[in-house]
């Protein structure tokens, strides 16, 4: 039997820090009397050393990167994984040489490392959450009037994000006489610094004649967010694939209606949108350059992206600026009561009861 659950990665207030962290919490809130739950900060050596020397074979490791430490551990070893595109990162096809198990995020990810080869019998879906009593629609402030419907974009700028494409299609929507306003979250948090990618700032200059823009950048604090989530109308979320996407999720938890893309890890929770009110996209190889050379396949293959039709978003947002007191309530309530961190850590433990026994799994298929 396992007696102790050790995660590599990170606590910080973004992306993999969440996923990391909350799911810590989550477990943490099982109080186990036999069981351990550790977090150690992968980029802190000191820790992982020690980690290694104190390594037993009755551990379960769970790595948010594929670490190749964890070939020096004990125990079972397990790489949480999350990608964005139609091809998963460069070493995919060694990662279970390293690791006993893959956890996906999504069925989507799942999927897509069938594609590409990999064992199915190792791979299994956890998803990731939201915190539902952080993130919910009951603190909701109701909307002041003002002739305007506010549009939110939330994640830092990145080409896949979609950014162009929605404020073009803003442009033209405003052109066939919408009333709206774009509210944006895009800068890029790291540590304590805040900044605004040089393009996004481009961007913004050749839109701001064209329709209202607010951008907002900075460290903010949770409530921060909250509010800005609240604050809007619709959260935009063109996105060309993404692995997660914990804006967009938190957001719908606040009850934000969303005009969305499904193309990625996000369409794990986007089940109760109909099929006719996703945008409308297109397949075709990933074009983006920081994107090829952060993920660094030498083979040229890097998978496909789903490119959001401008056209099929203008026709949404007139739609949506049409009526912007919509309820969000059925997807908040969708994906507070499937996806929150509770769910995701008893789904960890239910993998873990059901799967891992008292001794270590061997890499009889690894190569030599």
């Amino acid at each position: 039997m396992f007696t102790r659950i050790r995660f590599f990665g990170v606590d910080t207030p973004t992306g993999v820090g969440t996923h990391c962290s909350q799911t810590v919490k989550a477990l943490q809130a099982f109080e186990f009397q036999d069981i351990q739950i550790q977090l150690i900060k992968h980029n802190y050596i000191n820790e992982v050393q020690a980690a290694v020397s104190d390594s037993k074979d009755s551990d379960v490791n769970i790595f948010f990167f594929p670490e190749e430490y964890a070939n020096n551990l004990k125990g079972i070893k397990i790489y949480w994984c999350v990608f964005e595109a139609s091809r998963p990162n460069s070493g995919y096809e060694k990662w279970l040489e390293s690791f006993h198990y893959i956890f996906a995020t999504s069925k989507w990810g799942r999927d897509i490392m069938l594609e590409r080869g990999m064992d199915g019998s190792k791979i299994f879906v956890i998803p990731e959450g939201v915190d539902p009593k952080f993130y919910n629609p009951y603190g909701r402030p109701q909307a002041a009037p003002s002739g305007k419907t506010k549009f939110l974009m939330v994640g830092k700028y990145e080409q896949k994000k979609g950014y162009r494409e929605a404020f073009e299609a803003l442009r033209m929507a405003v052109a066939q006489g919408a009333q709206l306003e774009l509210l944006t979250k895009s800068d890029w948090i790291n540590g304590t610094n805040a900044v605004l990618h040089p393009e996004f700032i481009q961007l913004v200059q050749q839109y701001q004649d064209k329709f209202s823009i607010v951008v907002y950048n900075g460290n903010f604090s949770r409530e921060q967010i909250r509010l800005l989530y609240y604050s809007a109308d619709y959260f935009l979320h063109p996105s060309r694939c993404e692995g997660w996407s914990l804006p967009l999720i938190e957001a719908i938890a606040c009850g934000t209606p969303c005009i969305s893309t499904r193309f990625g890890g996000h369409s794990e929770y986007l089940g109760f949108l109909p099929e006719a009110e996703i945008i409308k996209t297109t397949l075709a190889p990933v074009d983006c350059k920081a994107y090829k050379d952060a993920v660094g396949h030498s083979d040229g293959d890097f998978g496909q992206w789903a490119y959001p039709d401008v056209s099929d978003l203008t026709q949404r947002i007139l739609a949506a600026a049409a009526r912007p007191g919509a309820s969000g309530l059925v997807g908040s309530d969708y994906v507070r009561q499937h996806y929150c961190w509770n769910r995701t850590a008893d789904k960890i433990l239910h993998f873990l009861q059901s799967r891992v026994s008292g001794a270590s799994p061997t890499f009889a298929d690894r190569a030599p």
